[in-house]
């Protein structure tokens, strides 16, 4: 970490003196908080700047951006796109490095820190803006982006929380993560993190919440209460045959200087913005702009529904090949989220894949959970190896990974995938 924070200092001290900044970022909880870090740092700091969230890095992308560009949780694993770009250039990454870029680069990767379990690219931009100036007070958005990024506050996200915590920036307590204050009943009827198998049924949620003789706001949850109802949580998610009550039960974050003080909202905030291609209204609630968070919730709404839309076609329509379970849709929004929904709560066994074509381009979202990893799962090699056979791009995490495959190439390119993962797993 000493060193890494070194390498922090050394970028900021050249960000700050830039006259002007492009900000390219991902449209996910994690890129949007990132930019949304390094924006508020460059406005504190009287530096002009633009910002452009996107999917997907390419080479239209950036072709007419003009440099200084600071680019946040995307960059390490286009070395193609990047070195392209003439003048200077920023890339503030936490996914696995593929190749080299002739560019200044901060990855946590690259220190011996594991950038898919313990470091966010938010937690990265939030160790270069701590370095512009007393920007602590800003802890709170780079521990929006780990939550997103389904990291444990463990490592250099711990070192953060600390650091929030010292500044007044975060509070943390027991409780339940989740996305919504307010009546439990009315909470668990609209969840989908957890995912349960009663969640959209009120009828079975007030019978749950009867037998376990709970009810009240789910932020007041304290004590008794909150044991027999983390308890219940608990069985049910395993009887479901899910493993994932950590991501239900555990610290519960408020942001004490965000426009919103529940963390789990705020990323459900910003997933939303950036699936529903409205990543500009969860880059203002980034920048402390409470005036967006009626439309913001709007789209959150909308989000939701989609999501179970696409639960609802994955229980349906899914298949299974030896290594892996995929689904082969059209036009969804969020096929990370249901593939990360689905594999944490519904098909535990393999790597869940998920195939969304979609303007005139296959997007491709792979997960898996730390059983397979332990096995020697890593989705990054997998998927950057099949793309390739096919003619597409892939790479991310080991645990969580995404790719683009030409129209035509699926069952190719699920082929691949199942014969790569097949070799990881019997090593």
């Amino acid at each position: 970490m000493k060193a890494f924070e070194k390498a922090a200092e050394s970028v900021a001290r050249a960000v700050l003196q830039c006259d002007r900044v492009v900000v390219v970022s991902h449209d996910d909880a994690d890129g949007i908080s990132s930019a949304g870090l390094i924006c508020n740092a460059l406005a504190r700091s009287g530096i002009p700047f633009q910002a452009r969230l996107t999917q997907r890095l390419s080479a239209d992308i950036v072709e007419d951006l003009e440099p200084p560009i600071v680019f946040c949780d995307m960059g390490s694993g286009q070395p193609d796109v990047v070195s392209g770009i003439k003048g200077e250039v920023f890339v503030l990454d936490h996914h696995r490095p593929v190749g080299s870029l002739d560019c200044v680069s901060l990855n946590p990767h690259n220190f011996g820190i594991d950038g898919a379990f313990e470091m966010s690219a938010s937690g990265v931009v939030y160790s270069v803006v701590r370095k512009m100036g007393d920007n602590r007070d800003l802890a709170g958005l780079a521990l929006v982006g780990a939550i997103g990024d389904r990291q444990a506050m463990i490592g250099a996200n711990r070192l953060i929380l600390e650091e929030g915590l010292a500044a007044g920036a975060v509070e943390v307590r027991p409780g339940l993560k989740m996305a919504e204050d307010g009546e439990i009943s009315k909470v668990f009827e609209r969840s989908i993190e957890p995912l349960l198998d009663f969640t959209g049924d009120p009828e079975r949620v007030r019978a749950f919440l009867r037998e376990v003789g709970v009810d009240g706001k789910v932020e007041d949850l304290r004590g008794e209460s909150l044991t027999r109802l983390s308890t219940a949580l608990v069985l049910k998610l395993l009887m479901q045959g899910s493993f994932a009550a950590d991501s239900v039960i555990g610290e519960a974050i408020r942001l004490k200087r965000e426009v919103v003080e529940n963390a789990f909202e705020l990323v459900l905030l910003l997933n939303a913005c950036g699936r529903l291609e409205r990543p500009g209204v969860g880059l203002t609630l980034c920048l402390r702009d409470s005036s967006a968070l009626p439309e913001a919730r709007r789209i959150a709404e909308d989000y939701r529904k989609e999501i179970l839309a696409g639960i609802d076609l994955l229980r349906r329509n899914n298949k299974e090949m030896e290594n892996i379970r995929y689904l082969i849709a059209e036009n969804l929004h969020g096929g990370g989220v249901i593939a990360g929904l689905g594999i944490r709560y519904l098909y535990t066994d393999k790597p869940l894949v998920v195939l969304n074509n979609r303007d005139g381009t296959v997007r491709v979202s792979a997960r898996g959970n730390r059983p397979l990893i332990r096995r020697g799962l890593d989705l990054s090699v997998a998927l950057r190896q099949a793309a390739e056979s096919v003619g597409g791009k892939g790479g991310g995490h080991s645990i969580a990974s995404g790719a683009s495959i030409p129209p035509g190439t699926e069952e190719q390119f699920l082929l691949k995938l199942n014969e790569i993962i097949g070799g990881q797993l019997k090593r």
